[in-house]
């Protein structure tokens, strides 16, 4: 690639921008309720005390993720770029920094889009009657059954070294998922910034028409009873803790440089706190709306079977892809309430994944101040994002074998723990340095922003240890996961772990002799003049 011709002040004048602030919360808002929303977030309430658990879950939603959301929209919309150019901007030796949300949402986004090729599987199955996983249900003679998801779509293989052939089906939903990505987002944020305004909101609307179903069954009180159920022995017990931190700070996706990015395409002088307080609390009141619908059901089923709510799979694809589909279809226009959740699930899905894109997209123009030039031809904005697609549904095929879901498992195991924590904890030392906070505290008073005293204090100081923690138990929690791998697995997931903070000492060992080879010329130029 070539270097651009235009200056950093022409590339900024001319950037993209959001059309209004609403489009930009609800492009906020649509990235950040994804899937986890509906099959993490109730199950961790579950798992955890139930309404205990919405104690420090929402102690960490005002301490953590507001603070953050504060602190790399505001980055971003005053400095007007996004986070790995921001990064090398100030400090080009740790230029490298700035890549490490961009490398780990570039894990996330292939195998994201693969459960967005399975929701649009079941959404095309839901139209079929009697529903194919009806028959299974029916010949095991049981609530819900593995057998379809496992066996007729997945084709899943006996494990992760034995495979076998490629799942057809998947792989064409998986090229439609990423077709209908590029159609939203290959304008840039001015177009798909509108569209999140439908797809953001959509999943919502029918996921509170599913809650109105789910309270007309019987057992659905129970469910929800469960879901809350406090149990307040367990707000003493860590793990408690460090699940609402994880969830926080994956649901909110902070540390992702997604959220620096979205600034950047704002104005220097729109609203920063109010949206900050609203996008995540928003955020936190959806994923309920959530774990209300599912637990509705989940009463239900309970009732009608006479199985207890804790035998029954609450967490993950089981939740989404097995009990949910199994519950719907034993209900009256079965076809008509599977269309409406496996719609809930494909927008979720769209959203995330087209801010996943428009991020790569977005890190790559700003590296080249808008001019991306491949073989010295200058690309356009849409050639950038039909050629990201492109390389994602190249590296994403491999997940459409029979062994993909095992692949997706390992991915997520190495390519978000470790390296998501080690990321997040470069950001709250780098800007939660005295120096620099007061730095981005000037630039947002220019601006006639004022930083909340709580919002300072949760950046500079309580941040960095609540990050510090999380990363300690990332680390055992990712050692506890590699023992079901053998040697070559381990050292390859290991690697890919570690491969962001690989590239970011590249660069620095770069820039650094860069420096060095400078200072020695300058020495011999005055050597050779006296």
């Amino acid at each position: 690639m070539q270097p651009s011709n235009k200056s950093l002040e022409e590339y900024q004048e001319e950037r993209m921008k959001f059309t209004n602030s609403w489009t930009f919360m609800m492009t906020a808002l649509g990235f950040a309720a994804g899937f986890g929303s509906v099959w993490r977030f109730p199950y961790l309430v579950f798992k955890n005390g139930g309404g205990t658990f919405l104690i420090p879950y929402f102690l960490l939603v005002f301490t953590l993720a507001i603070p953050l959301f504060f602190l790399e929209v505001g980055l971003g919309q005053t400095k007007g770029m996004g986070f790995a150019h921001l990064i090398a901007s100030e400090k080009p030796k740790l230029a490298g920094f700035g890549f490490i949300g961009i490398i780990i949402a570039s894990y996330v986004s292939t195998y994201y889009n693969l459960i967005m090729a399975y929701s649009f599987r079941f959404l095309w199955d839901s139209f079929k009657y009697p529903l194919p996983w009806l028959e299974s249900i029916i010949n095991e003679e049981q609530p819900f059954s593995k057998n379809y998801f496992y066996g007729d779509i997945l084709h899943i293989s006996d494990s992760i070294t034995n495979i076998n052939e490629i799942v057809w089906s998947l792989l064409i939903a998986y090229i439609v998922s990423l077709t209908i990505v590029y159609f939203i987002i290959k304008e840039g944020v001015g177009t798909s910034g509108k569209i999140a305004i439908v797809t953001a909101t959509s999943p919502y609307i029918l996921l509170v028409i599913l809650l109105i179903r789910g309270l007309m069954l019987e057992g659905s009180s129970e469910g929800i009873y469960y879901l809350f159920k406090p149990d307040f022995v367990k707000l003493f017990n860590p793990s408690v803790w460090v699940d609402a931190a994880n969830q926080v700070i994956f649901q909110m996706n902070v540390g992702l440089a997604i959220l620096c990015l979205y600034g950047s395409y704002r104005k220097k002088d729109d609203n920063l706190p109010n949206f900050s307080y609203a996008i995540p609390i928003i955020t936190a009141l959806c994923g309920m709306l959530a774990g209300l619908v599912v637990f509705s059901y989940i009463g239900h089923v309970s009732f009608k079977f006479n199985i207890p709510i804790d035998e029954l799979p609450l967490s993950g694809p089981d939740l989404a892809f097995v009990l949910y589909p199994a519950i719907l279809a034993q209900m009256p226009m079965p076809n008509l309430w599977c269309i409406l959740f496996f719609c809930v699930l494909v927008l979720l899905g769209v959203d995330t994944q087209f801010g996943f894109v428009d991020l790569i997209a977005g890190t790559i123009e700003d590296a080249c101040l808008g001019e991306v030039f491949l073989f010295g031809y200058k690309l356009t904005v849409q050639q950038v994002r039909l050629g990201i697609c492109i390389v994602l549904g190249i590296l994403g095929s491999i997940y459409c074998t029979d062994i993909g879901f095992y692949l997706l498992e390992f991915v997520d195991l190495y390519g978000t723990t470790i390296s998501f924590m080690g990321g997040l904890l470069f950001e709250v030392f780098y800007f939660g340095n005295q120096q620099r906070f007061n730095q981005f505290k000037k630039d947002l008073e220019q601006c006639n922003i004022q930083i909340p005293k709580f919002i300072e204090f949760s950046i500079t100081k309580l941040c960095h240890y609540t990050v510090v923690i999380l990363l300690i138990i990332s680390v055992i929690q990712q050692i506890k996961g590699s023992l079901s791998y053998n040697g070559f697995f381990i050292v390859v997931g290991w690697f890919i772990s570690f491969l962001p903070f690989l590239w970011a000492l590249l660069i620095y060992l770069q820039k650094r002799n860069e420096k060095e080879e400078k200072t020695e010329d300058v020495e011999l130029n005055l050597l050779e003049k006296n």
